[in-house]
């Protein structure tokens, strides 16, 4: 395959020490015709100190400064809406590519599959857990229970730019929405095994499972999509309510569930019985 120009988007906002490593990470990349564009999203830290004078060190990389902050998601469409490159995925400011991830995306991309990803390694402190679920073929069928891509896709540029990137209103499952949209529109994806993302989690007083805006983005990513669920996948998702509720998931609504919701489901259940 030729060298395509692939554009990586980042929003970014009052975590200069986090962006400088995801930052790092591009650099390192053992690909070397990309373009990284960063939004700096109303930071007030020394985030736009910083980004200017990425600028100034390499031309690959293009800095927009939003005054006031608008959202991760208006970000990530500025950067989208600005792209150049053929193809495109994107990077949060506290994440991290390994160096082989752009060559890996080249390497296998296929143009009978409208996109490509990757599993996760997700790293809580010193641990780091390889989550290498949901290999292979990819469906919008398969996506409608489980968000089976995560939170990073690469495909070609043009595709969501045609979809019109992120949906800014949406509180949360924002990557969720986009994904299902992407799929409805251009068919069906590719998950490739080995893992070249690094995610960073940290522990805070509030679930991000059961925070508010958690809830807020589910209800509308079930208005917005409920047309294409069938009965079984509604059931699954009455189920999530229940989990992002921190309800007790009813056994007989269980059954009558899709089984990608199963495993989701009981391990709430066992937690809520442990009192966790």
């Amino acid at each position: 395959m030729s060298k395509p120009l692939i554009t990586i988007y980042m929003p970014t906002h009052n975590r200069v020490a986090n962006l400088q490593r995801a930052v790092n990470s591009v650099l390192k990349q053992d690909y070397s015709n990309w373009e990284l564009i960063i939004v700096n999203d109303g930071s007030k830290d020394t985030t736009k100190e910083y980004l200017d004078s990425l600028v100034n060190s390499d031309s690959r990389i293009t800095v927009f400064h939003n005054e006031s902050a608008q959202g991760a998601c208006a970000a990530r469409n500025v950067a989208i809406k600005a792209a150049k490159g053929e193809f495109i995925t994107g990077l949060d400011d506290d994440d991290e590519f390994t160096a082989n991830r752009l060559s890996y995306f080249l390497e296998n991309w296929q143009n009978e599959y409208s996109s490509l990803c990757t599993p996760v390694t997700i790293c809580k402190g010193q641990e780091k857990t390889d989550h290498n679920y949901f290999v292979g073929s990819l469906s919008l069928d398969d996506l409608l229970v489980v968000n089976k891509v995560g939170n990073q896709l690469f495909c070609e540029t043009e595709k969501l730019q045609a979809i019109g990137g992120f949906d800014a209103d949406f509180k949360a499952w924002q990557d969720y929405d986009t994904w299902v949209r992407f799929f409805k529109e251009f068919g069906k994806g590719l998950k490739l095994p080995k893992p070249t993302y690094l995610q960073y989690e940290e522990q805070t007083e509030l679930s991000i499972t059961r925070s508010p805006n958690r809830l807020i983005g589910f209800k509308q990513f079930l208005a917005k999509h409920s047309a294409l669920l069938s009965a079984k996948q509604k059931n699954a998702m009455r189920c999530w309510e229940a989990i992002i509720e921190g309800r007790w998931v009813p056994l007989n609504l269980l059954i009558r569930s899709h089984k990608d919701i199963y495993k989701y489901s009981i391990f709430h259940n066992i937690k809520k019985i442990l009192g966790k």
